[in-house]
């Protein structure tokens, strides 16, 4: 009997012990508890009178991050646009002005890639320049031509290049465009009759009209010897 009565002593004891346990975190817990109630009473109050309020976050720019190395431009594929029409069999100059817009001196290699039609082919013959490189103080500039002999072309064809100005390591193109033109499409010019132009009102009762009369050059007489 003894045993059995400890044994109920024992687990009054731990029930005890777990209720006290129980009340203790309780007690420790109710002002975090109430706390976090009043808190949320407060927000939800606020959010009724001034509505969601909105959050601002940073905007991240690579630009202007230190971190990040600066992006490379590239200048565009053509810097400039020339357009020629020409006839077939006729030579050209095509003149253009290369400026120096910098800061400093220039230095700008000249060359031109070659030549071709619609469909690759290469022209029958190819443009030289009679310069290869320019030298440009600021704000300067010096005239480069072109020269194309279109002896053999064919009429009716596109042809098509690029001249490379080079400083050091990047190539700035200008695009060249040369359309050969056929001979029907040759300037036709008709001279005005200029008779129509000498003719005079002859007078005021007719409507004739005359032509001035032909002035003929006097021919020099013979001078003879003096009596």
């Amino acid at each position: 009997m003894k045993n059995r009565s400890d044994i109920s002593d024992l687990q009054q004891t731990i029930m005890d012990s777990y209720k006290r346990m129980a009340d203790l975190s309780l007690e420790t817990m109710k002002p975090f508890l109430e706390g976090m109630v009043e808190n949320i009473s407060s927000v939800n109050q606020s959010i009724a009178e001034t509505g969601i309020p909105s959050l601002t976050l940073p905007v991240f720019n690579p630009k202007s991050s230190t971190c990040c190395p600066p992006e490379t431009e590239c200048p565009p594929h053509c810097i400039a646009y020339i357009t020629r029409h020409a006839m077939a069999g006729e030579r050209i100059v095509v003149p253009f002005l290369v400026r120096n817009r910098c800061s400093s001196e220039k230095t700008y290699r000249i060359g031109i890639r070659e030549l071709k039609d619609e469909d690759g082919n290469m022209a029958p013959s190819q443009p030289s320049l009679n310069k290869q490189s320019v030298t440009l103080a600021p704000g300067s500039g010096e005239r480069v031509d072109m020269d194309v002999d279109l002896k053999s072309f064919k009429a009716g064809s596109i042809y098509s290049t690029e001249i490379v100005l080079r400083e050091k390591d990047i190539n700035q193109n200008i695009c060249f465009k040369l359309v050969v033109k056929g001979s029907s499409e040759i300037e036709e010019v008709s001279p005005y009759d200029e008779k129509k132009y000498k003719l005079k009102w002859l007078d005021w009762r007719s409507h004739y009209y005359c032509e001035p009369p032909i002035r003929k050059t006097p021919k020099a007489r013979d001078s003879g010897p003096e009596q």
